[in-house]
């Protein structure tokens, strides 16, 4: 793996970007913009651009304050996947994982928004 320092305010990928390259978040804070999520050291990221169409970001990661990660290109990535069993199961866990909480998250959002959007119930007037 490589290691990478980003500065406050970094834009590290935005979402549609090419995806070459998975992170392991070590020190700072990470944040995907578009569902306002923070990533503390330890959590990886750009895992699912990995399984992506073409290989493309599904996300904007910004970096709201100095940090750094490791790095590991997709070539590598898969070269450890097909090598090791254990290695492979555990990375589709996790990928299977990420996209569970982002649905979990959607949908209640969407719950939220329903709620927010229901008409005042009609009352009868004697």
């Amino acid at each position: 793996m490589s290691e990478r320092k980003y500065r406050r305010g970094d834009i590290l990928f935005k979402k549609g970007d090419l995806a070459n390259e998975m992170l392991l978040t070590v020190t700072g804070k990470f944040r995907v913009v578009e569902i306002g999520v923070e990533l503390p050291p330890g959590r990886l990221m750009g895992e699912l651009g990995f399984l992506s169409p073409k290989n493309r970001r599904t996300a904007t990661i910004e970096c709201p304050e100095d940090g750094h990660a490791l790095t590991i290109t997709y070539e590598k990535l898969l070269e450890i996947y097909f090598q090791n069993p254990q290695f492979g199961y555990y990375f589709l866990v996790l990928t299977s994982q990420r996209l569970l909480e982002n649905n979990a998250r959607l949908e209640t959002t969407l719950a939220q928004g329903m709620i927010t959007q229901q008409p005042a119930p009609v009352t009868s007037q004697n």
